[in-house]
């Protein structure tokens, strides 16, 4: 199984980085041929092109939520999203 570990976000700005932080430290932590670690700064349906030939996906980028706090860390599915 194939797996893509995508860190989204703005490497330049500070609380928009942490995709990029977070893939770059499992890239140096991660030694498994199946998973394939990426960072990048494109969004919304140009991500489909990054997704193609993977059977996991697991997408990491900030969020800002109404109560949430700096540091907080959400695992979303797809039934988190309508």
């Amino acid at each position: 199984m194939r797996t893509l570990v995508l860190g989204l976000g703005n490497p330049i700005l500070s609380d928009d980085s942490v995709g990029f932080r977070v893939a770059q430290l499992l890239r140096s932590q991660l030694d498994q041929r199946e998973v394939t670690v990426l960072e990048t700064g494109v969004a919304g349906l140009n991500l489909l092109d990054l997704l193609v030939g993977y059977d996991k996906a697991v997408i990491i980028d900030a969020i800002q939520t109404v109560e949430g706090k700096a540091g907080d860390v959400y695992h979303l599915d797809p039934r988190d999203f309508d």
